[in-house]
C-alpha cells in the first residue's frame, strides 16, 4: 500500500481545498496519472499518482492540510465511508470555477477569454478543456519596443498624408574613400554616417523638412538638425538622436552613432537618447533591400531611407564596369513639402555622397 498525502505546495497556506478527484474510488491508476485537484490561495494544482494500483479515497472534498492522508493506493485497502460536506448552492447565474495551473498557462498562451472558459459549464478547468477552445496557432505577445513602434506607425498613417520620392546614387568612389575617412577619424565611417551628416547639413537650405507640423497650416522651424537614426540589433527597434549634427564634424557624428550601436547591444538606452529628433534616417542595410519607404514620425515632416548597396554593370567609355549604387528614399508630409522641394533635397544629399572628396577637407 502506498499512502497518498498532501504535499507542501507553498509557504503561505496552512490548509488547502480539495476541489475534485480526477479518478474514481476503486479505479485502477498508473503512476503519474493526474488524481486530484487541490486549490491553494494562489493557484490550483493537479497532483499525480505516486504508484500503480487501486485508488482508495479517504477524503473526498473540503479542507485539507499539508501532510494529511487523503487516499491510499494498493491491491487491497480498507476504504472508510466517505463523509462529503454539504456545498451551498451557487447563486442564480453564477458559475464558480477553479482553473488549474496548466490550464491557466494555456489560457494566457492562446488568449482564450474567461467568458469562453465559463461557457464550458465545468467547475474545474483543466488543460485539456482549454485545448478544446484554443486556436492551434500560438498567440505571441510582442515586445514592448515593437508595440511602441506599431503605435507610431498607426498614428503616422492616420494623420500624415505622406508622399514618397527615391533617387539612385553612385557611391563607388565613396565606398573606397570611407576606409581613408575611418583611418583619419579613428572610428568607423560608412555610408550611414555620411548620410546622417549630409542630411543634417541641408537644414539651412531646406528648413521646412526639419520643421514641426502644428496644424491649421502652421509649422515651427527647427533651431538645429537633430537626426534620429534607426538601430535594430535584434533587441527591438530604437531611434536614438544625433543632436546638432549640422554644426558637428563628421567624426563626432560617427563616434556618437557607434556609441548608440553599443548601447543597443546592451539594451540600456536612456529617455534623453531617444527624444528631440526633427527628422529621421532609417537604415536598411540587409542584403538585397533595393528600396524602402520610411515612416514619417508624428510631428515630423520628413524621413529618409538608405537601402543596401547594389552592384550594377554599366557601360562606360572604356567598356563595361561594375559600379556600386544605393537608393535614397524620402517620405514627406505633402501638407508642408511639395514634390519639387523633395527632389531638390534628395539631389543635394545625393551630390554629397557622390562627391566624397569634400569629406576630406
Amino acid at each position: 500500500m502506498t499512502e497518498f498525502r498532501i504535499p507542501k505546495l507553498n509557504n503561505n497556506d496552512d490548509s488547502y481545498i480539495l476541489v475534485e478527484w480526477l479518478a474514481a474510488d476503486g479505479q485502477e491508476v498508473k503512476q503519474g496519472d493526474p488524481l486530484v485537484v487541490i486549490e491553494t490561495s494562489k493557484t490550483a494544482e493537479e497532483l499525480e499518482s505516486p504508484a500503480d494500483g487501486t485508488l482508495a479515497i479517504r477524503v473526498h472534498s473540503g479542507d485539507c492540510a499539508p501532510g494529511e492522508l487523503i487516499a491510499a493506493i494498493g491491491a487491497a485497502v480498507e476504504v472508510a465511508e466517505p463523509v462529503v460536506p454539504e456545498v451551498p448552492p451557487l447563486e442564480s447565474g453564477e458559475i464558480d470555477i477553479v482553473i488549474t495551473r496548466p490550464a491557466q498557462v494555456l489560457i494566457e498562451r492562446h488568449g482564450v477569454s474567461l467568458d469562453r472558459v465559463r461557457a464550458l459549464g465545468k467547475k474545474v478547468i483543466r488543460a485539456e478543456d482549454v485545448e478544446s477552445l484554443a486556436d492551434p496557432r500560438e498567440v505571441v505577445v510582442l515586445p514592448k519596443a515593437q508595440r511602441q513602434a506599431a503605435d507610431v506607425v498607426v498614428l503616422s498613417h492616420q494623420t500624415i498624408p505622406a508622399a514618397f520620392t527615391v533617387v539612385k546614387a553612385d557611391v563607388t568612389d565613396t565606398a573606397k574613400l570611407t576606409r581613408d575617412l575611418s583611418k583619419h577619424a579613428r572610428t568607423l565611417i560608412g555610408l550611414s554616417e555620411l548620410l546622417v551628416k549630409a542630411v543634417a547639413d541641408q537644414r539651412a537650405e531646406f528648413p521646412h523638412l526639419f520643421s514641426t507640423w502644428l496644424g491649421d497650416g502652421r509649422i515651427r522651424l527647427a533651431e538645429g538638425s537633430h537626426v534620429g537614426v534607426t538601430i535594430d540589433v535584434g533587441k527591438g527597434l530604437f531611434v536614438p538622436v544625433v543632436r546638432d549634427a549640422d554644426v558637428r564634424p563628421l567624426d563626432a557624428v560617427a563616434r556618437e552613432l557607434m556609441d548608440y550601436r553599443m548601447t543597443a547591444l546592451r539594451g540600456s538606452f536612456r529617455e534623453r537618447d531617444l527624444e528631440g529628433a526633427n527628422i529621421v534616417v532609417t537604415l536598411h542595410g540587409e542584403a538585397g533591400v533595393e528600396s524602402a519607404i520610411p515612416i514619417v514620425h508624428p510631428g515630423h515632416v520628413a524621413a529618409l531611407s538608405l537601402a543596401s548597396t547594389q552592384q550594377e554593370v554599366q557601360q562606360g567609355d572604356e567598356g563595361f564596369m561594375v559600379r556600386q549604387t544605393v537608393r535614397i528614399g524620402l517620405a514627406f508630409d505633402h501638407r508642408v513639402v511639395n514634390g519639387r522641394d523633395a527632389a531638390l533635397f534628395l539631389g543635394a544629399v545625393k551630390r554629397l555622397l557622390e562627391e566624397p572628396r569634400r569629406w576630406l577637407e
